[in-house]
């Protein structure tokens, strides 16, 4: 049986969540290096012209760094909770929040109270 840890979303609040994502995955993404192992750093593979072509952009830097900012003006609670729902780590979420010691009703709860605080101060931010 899967046990939902997030509430259904309001309209409002639809694009915080998407923003969310986004920022989790950029944030993901630059944890991985790029270069290879040769001494200069300059090595090619001999492969396909796909390891060449320009990749996806996941998110504008200035939009991710405003993300970053309002969620760490979240306070710790929410903001844990949002940060093991939103970037991804090598252990599944529901170990992560066993670890944590966050049951699932209260996970979906942090998740909306979070999430609502996060929209409210990204917005205020821009302004």
């Amino acid at each position: 049986m899967k046990i939902n840890l997030v509430q259904e979303l309001p309209v409002d609040l639809r694009d915080a969540d998407e923003r969310l994502h986004r920022y989790g995955r950029w944030a993901m993404d630059r944890q991985l290096r790029r270069s290879c192992g040769s001494a200069e750093g300059r090595y090619r593979s001999f492969q396909d012209d796909e390891d060449r072509a320009p990749r996806e952009m996941l998110q504008h830097i200035d939009e991710a760094l405003a993300c970053q900012r309002a969620l760490a003006k979240v306070p710790e609670l929410e903001r844990k909770v949002l940060g093991i729902l939103y970037v991804q780590q090598r252990l599944p979420v529901e170990a992560q929040l066993r670890l944590a010691r966050i049951p699932p009703r209260l996970c979906q709860e942090r998740h909306l109270r979070g999430l609502r605080m996060f929209d409210n101060l990204y917005k205020k931010m821009l302004t």
